[in-house]
């Protein structure tokens, strides 16, 4: 009774040296400090960047992001750094970097799952890190933010036309906007006919603006009512680059932003109830 049962080990994947190495510097030995990131930024320009056999800018990506998943939320710092200390002399990793990121964010907006959501918070956080590094302008942080919000809720042609009829938003049925004290109320059940009725009249129809291209109130498989996530993935990147997003020439984007994450606020059921959000 106290011998263990067999176990099916796992085996381990095997890797070159040259990623066993990759994966020490980046995972165990890069710590937000400019002499780590000086000694792990010498350590990969050293790598065979000559040699057509190994494409060393797709393996230093891989581990990039790997040292933010693995338990590591705080070395997205030290790895935006690190990629604006090789953009100097090998620009194609900060570039294929921010590819992955931005990535990584469209596909879970594609397909919202939630055991992706550790992973995409992860993207999102490492995307504000970029920018406080200078690594990407703040047009990229701002049409990223903007595209989090409306993707999926564009204004279908047949809705901007109707909401040009204006006799579809005037008040259906008998009932008054005001309602007298001595009007008494009662609340009778329904019968059947009554609740078959109300299910065969036609829909509310929104009434949108002629001029714009999203509207969060526009129904999306992707983003229901009661989903959540964007928000926080919004405050996320928000809150990471506030401290140099913040500024004169940002003012007017910034304003335009808030106001959209306010208006996407209004249609949700559901707020997040964690307190950074």
């Amino acid at each position: 009774m106290v011998n263990p049962p067999a176990q099916n080990i796992r085996p381990q994947k095997e890797v070159s040296p040259l990623e066993a190495y990759l994966r020490d510097l980046l995972l165990t030995r890069l710590e937000p400090n400019d002499k780590s990131i000086s000694f792990v930024s010498k350590q990969i320009q050293r790598m065979p960047w000559s040699d057509p056999g190994i494409d060393c800018g797709a393996l230093v990506t891989k581990y990039m992001l790997k040292a933010c998943r693995r338990g590591r939320y705080k070395a997205t710092k030290a790895i935006a750094a690190l990629a604006v200390d090789l953009k100097r002399s090998k620009p194609e990793v900060t570039a294929r970097l921010i590819d992955d990121v931005l990535e990584e964010i469209q596909w879970f907006i594609c397909h919202p799952s939630v055991r992706d959501h550790q992973r995409t918070l992860v993207c999102a956080r490492l995307l504000g890190e970029l920018y406080c590094e200078g690594a990407i302008p703040s047009s990229i942080l701002f049409d990223e933010v903007n595209h989090i919000i409306n993707f999926g809720h564009d204004i279908p042609d047949a809705l901007r036309q109707a909401s040009t009829n204006q006799e579809l938003f005037l008040p259906r049925g008998d009932v008054s906007k005001t309602i007298n004290e001595d009007e008494e109320l009662e609340d009778e059940e329904k019968s059947d006919q009554e609740i078959e009725k109300e299910k065969n009249q036609q829909p509310v129809v929104i009434p949108v603006a002629l001029f714009s291209k999203y509207d969060p109130r526009v129904p999306s498989d992707t983003d229901p009512p009661l989903a959540a996530f964007r928000i926080k993935l919004v405050c996320t990147i928000l809150e990471t680059a506030s401290t140099h997003i913040v500024s004169s020439s940002n003012k007017t984007k910034l304003e335009f932003c808030l106001a959209s994450l306010q208006r996407y606020l209004f249609t949700k059921k559901l707020l997040p109830t964690d307190g950074k959000s």
